[in-house]
C-alpha cells in the first residue's frame, strides 16, 4: 500500500482529490491531509511540500483563479525550486467548482437545475463558483440544496453556511469523474497524471 500526503486549499478540493485517489484504488491511500487554509498557505509552504516529496508522494491541488494559465502559477510558486517527481501539482481551471459543473448530468440531478442550463465548457468561465451559485439561485428546484448553498437573505456572506458540506456530499456520493473529465481538461489531466504516478511508484521508477 502506497501512502500519500494530500495538500489542498479547502474542504471542497480535498473531497475532489480524495475521489481521484479512490479511483486509483490499486494500492494508494491518503495517510496525511494538510492545508485547507487557502492557496496563500500552499504557496508559502511549497518548498516544504517539495522536501516531503523527496521521500513521500505529495498530491497538491489548488485553483487557477485569475492567473493566466497553470504553468504561470506553477512558475510563480516554485521560483527557482526544481519540483520533485513525487510532487504532483495539479490545478483546477479556474476553480474546483468548474470540475463539479463538468458533470452536467450529475449536477443537474443533485441540484434540480435543468441540464441544458449548465455550461458545456465550465473551464471557460471566469468565475465558476459565482456561476454555480447563480444557477442554484435561479434554476435550482431542491429547497434543501438552495438552503445549504445560498447565503441567507440579508447576509453579507457570499455562500451558505453549508456550502462546502453540500458540495462535498455531491462529490462523495454522485459526482462522476468519467463524465466530468469529458468537459474539464484540467481534471482529465489530473486523473492521467495520478495514474502515471501510481505506476511509477509501483515499479519503483521515480527519482
Amino acid at each position: 500500500m502506497i501512502g500519500v500526503y494530500l495538500v489542498t486549499e479547502d474542504p471542497l478540493s480535498e473531497a475532489v482529490a480524495e475521489r481521484l485517489v479512490q479511483e486509483e484504488n490499486q494500492g494508494m491511500r491518503i495517510t496525511v491531509r494538510m492545508g485547507r487554509k487557502g492557496n496563500g498557505y500552499l504557496r508559502k509552504n511549497i518548498t516544504r511540500f517539495n522536501e516531503i516529496a523527496s521521500s513521500i508522494p505529495v498530491l497538491l491541488f489548488t485553483d487557477l483563479d485569475r492567473i493566466e494559465c497553470p504553468m504561470a502559477l506553477i512558475e510563480d510558486w516554485r521560483g527557482k525550486t526544481v519540483l520533485r517527481d513525487m510532487l504532483l501539482f495539479r490545478i483546477a481551471v479556474r476553480e474546483t467548482e468548474a470540475w463539479l459543473l463538468a458533470d452536467r448530468e450529475g449536477f443537474a440531478e443533485f441540484s434540480g437545475i435543468p441540464m441544458h442550463r449548465i455550461p458545456l465548457q465550465p473551464e471557460s468561465l471566469d468565475d465558476p463558483k459565482e456561476v454555480l451559485i447563480n444557477l442554484i439561485r435561479r434554476y435550482g428546484k431542491k429547497r434543501a440544496i438552495k438552503a445549504d448553498i445560498l447565503p441567507q437573505k440579508g447576509s453579507t456572506a457570499k455562500v451558505g453556511l453549508a456550502y462546502n458540506q453540500a458540495l462535498c456530499r455531491f462529490v462523495q456520493d454522485s459526482w462522476s469523474l468519467e463524465r466530468a473529465s469529458q468537459c474539464a481538461d484540467s481534471l482529465n489531466r489530473a486523473r492521467r497524471r495520478l495514474h502515471e504516478l501510481r505506476i511509477k511508484l509501483r515499479t519503483g521508477s521515480h527519482s
